[in-house]
């Protein structure tokens, strides 16, 4: 694994503020040097202002070809390296010596091919933060940077791209070629899109934190499989929602064999999806499932104004079989659409000559054409509602847009902001790809979205953004990834101990050494009581049989210690009898903490049971949280109708279960320990509390032989 040096003497705007651009080992007839250097000319820097330097030539492609970088005219402020991997460090000696601040690398042969080229990635990479060097890359394909005339790209011929308020950092070269095509052809405006190679000195989280800070991005979006800074990471991402920027990520690589590709592919270390997810959701980001979802949710994301209520949103279109389809689609997604006025029905009533029209979605039949007033006074009354705030609108389209569209459209869209309200067009299906319809919607500065599917989707992801504002406290996420520790299991003293410690609610109990002393403290709870045979680090103990329940007198109570301790001396060393009071009447839940090699403490929560077991109904998320977040969570449960008091059932105590979770999360957050498993935690009817009846403790640094 590479560990990335520290980056507080790199500029990362060194990469974005291009003067003159030295191609090093440019050749001609090469793939990589004739993209480039066709790729700068045609995106902003002058040709007189871009150099190949090759010992080899005199020209390369028409360009006068140096030996050196000191041999140059000027001193470049961008030094694109083309050579081969064991070339770079003396390109890079280069660059320091002539005083150039960035530098692209496009060389593979680094982390993604184990120690040895982890050894020279980490080598490139001390030397060039030492000398306060900006590299992108190793293995990258380079980036672009519409607004400031940058197209250092080496990846075959790069598109004409829009300057705009997207910016794009990805970790996949091959997808962010496709996703550039693709936001060329669409005609969504960028302000940066960079492919960060191996993250040897910048990486993804100083470009997330780069873009928080500019004034001319208002949504990130990424592509990400793992990070070797993920408290940087997490940072960053914090920071740009903290900034007001729509964070899309597209997590990749989460599957077992997606993270056997992400080790082989980048020399990453990976981890599980619901991690991930439950980090981006705690820093405020979009999760998307797929490049085409990514792509919608930025182009409406990117062409609506900073701000605007998603929530008030109304669908409007030419056709009822549509307006069934949307609603079905809508259910489904848990899309919220916006319930219009009584004024609104009444007025949308009269103009479409119907009582109790449906208003959202709205069927406009054919009244543009048949009825043109009656079409303007239904879609001005749905626009200017009180409660809409987005209209969506789907009407014709043809392989091409003739003069009349381009007329009609503008129309609409200048009608819909007249009423007070953002426009945003869609199409059914993907009909047509037609570079002009593209063009068309850019020029009236209104999002197009090409599938109702997509559509919605991008307008759930919206709605659905997680929110960070006024939470308390940031993940405890670790600097760099590190081998998780075996921790050892600590005794019944130990666990008790660091429960009470915390003030973690743990039924009353003692611990019996023998059958007598086991019956001596039955006597002392009440019956009736639980026994458990212990063994020493033994987690699950019902799964062994050392569990018996409802034990109501003492002869009971020594027969079972008898059979326990005879199970238990088989199945380990310290056994023991755990005595509990009996406690009934509370759903089964389960609270938990893991470490992630990358993201560190993990906390994992939800109902026992079938729920666990079967149905893996379980929330993550990285610690501390609040008691606002834990509620949050609880809902996401499959089984919080449960907790909720469903089917005639008595609502359970909440507000107990979320200080409980909250406070757990604080202590797994600032102790050591490897591993905590509270299960079943007894969560009682309202008012009731919440009582944790076993418990499971994993800690590091405890040398003594214990049991539990």
């Amino acid at each position: 694994m590479t560990i990335a040096p520290a980056r507080a003497a790199v500029e990362v705007d060194a990469l974005f503020d291009v003067g003159a651009v030295a191609v090093v080992g440019a050749s001609p007839g090469k793939h990589y040097s004739a993209s480039v250097l066709r790729n700068l000319v045609h995106h902003g820097v002058p040709a007189e202002h871009v150099y190949a330097v090759n010992p080899r030539y005199s020209d390369v492609d028409g360009l006068r070809c140096y030996p050196d970088l000191a041999a140059l005219p000027e001193r470049p402020s961008l030094v694109v390296s083309v050579v081969g991997g064991k070339l770079v460090d003396g390109v890079l000696d280069q660059v320091i010596a002539v005083g150039v601040r960035a530098m692209l690398v496009i060389a593979d042969g680094y982390s993604e091919q184990g120690a040895e080229g982890s050894a020279r990635q980490l080598a490139l990479a001390r030397k060039a933060a030492a000398a306060g060097v900006a590299l992108l890359g190793p293995n990258s394909l380079g980036y672009a940077a519409p607004a400031r005339g940058i197209g250092a790209w080496v990846g075959g011929t790069l598109p004409d791209l829009t300057a705009g308020n997207v910016a794009l950092a990805f970790q996949s070269s091959g997808m962010l070629n496709l996703v550039m095509n693709q936001v060329s052809e669409r005609r969504i405006g960028i302000s940066g899109a960079i492919s960060v190679g191996n993250e040897a000195v910048l990486d993804v989280a100083d470009f997330v934190r780069h873009y928080a800070s500019d004034v001319d991005t208002a949504v990130i979006g990424t592509v990400l499989e793992s990070t070797t800074r993920p408290s940087e990471l997490a940072a960053a991402l914090l920071a740009a929602s903290a900034a007001g920027k729509v964070l899309v990520v597209l997590s990749i690589g989460k599957s077992e064999r997606g993270m056997l590709n992400a080790a082989s592919h980048a020399g990453r270390m990976a981890t599980g999806s619901a991690v991930w997810d439950a980090l981006y959701r705690q820093v405020g980001a979009v999760v998307v499932d797929d490049l085409s979802d990514f792509l919608d949710t930025i182009a409406l994301a990117g062409g609506i104004p900073v701000g605007t209520d998603v929530t008030g949103l109304a669908l409007a279109t030419i056709s009822g079989g549509d307006c069934g389809m949307l609603s079905d689609m809508a259910d489904a997604l848990g899309l919220e659409l916006a319930p219009v006025t009584p004024a609104t029905q009444a007025e949308l009533d009269d103009a479409l000559s119907r009582d109790g029209i449906l208003p959202n979605p709205l069927d406009v039949r054919n009244t543009r054409t048949s009825a043109p007033e009656v079409f303007r006074r239904s879609l001005t009354a749905l626009a200017a509602d009180e409660n809409v705030a987005v209209v969506g609108l789907r009407m014709n389209l043809a392989p091409a847009p003739a003069p009349w569209h381009e007329q009609m459209y503008a129309t609409l869209a200048a009608l819909v902001r007249d009423a007070g309200a953002e426009c945003v067009f869609m199409s059914r299906v993907h009909e047509t790809s037609d570079p002009a319809w593209y063009e068309l919607f850019h020029r009236l500065g209104t999002p197009f979205l090409t599938s109702y599917g997509g559509a919605l989707g991008a307008f759930r992801h919206l709605q659905q953004r997680p929110s960070v504002a006024g939470e308390a406290g940031f993940p405890a996420v670790p600097a760099a990834p590190e081998p998780v520790a075996v921790g050892t299991v600590l005794d019944w003293t130990g666990t008790t101990q660091w429960l009470r410690k915390w003030d973690l609610p743990y039924v009353g109990s003692a611990l019996a050494e023998s059958t007598v002393d086991a019956v001596a403290r039955a006597d002392e709870l009440g019956y009736p009581v639980v026994l458990k045979g212990v063994v020493s680090g033994l987690a699950h103990k019902s799964e062994h049989q050392l569990v018996e329940l409802g034990i109501a007198t003492p002869p009971d109570a020594a027969a079972a210690a008898d059979r326990l301790l005879a199970k238990a001396r088989v199945l380990g060393d310290g056994a023991a009898i755990e005595v509990q009071a009996m406690v009934g009447g509370g759903a089964e839940f389960f609270l938990g903490m893991h470490r992630d090699p990358i993201l560190g403490p993990i906390v994992s929560f939800g109902l026992g049971g079938i729920f666990l077991e079967i149905l893996h109904d379980v929330v993550y998320a990285l610690p501390p949280v609040t008691e606002d977040q834990v509620l949050a969570l609880l809902h996401e449960l499959k089984g919080w109708a449960l907790l909720a008091g469903a089917r005639g059932q008595q609502p359970r105590d909440v507000a107990a279960l979320a200080t409980l979770v909250s406070r757990f999360s604080e202590a797994v957050a600032a102790d050591d320990v490897t591993a905590v498993d509270l299960n079943p935690v007894m969560v009682f009817p309202a008012g009731g509390g919440v009582l944790a009846v076993d418990a499971y403790v994993e800690r590091k640094g405890v040398d003594v032989a214990v049991q539990h």
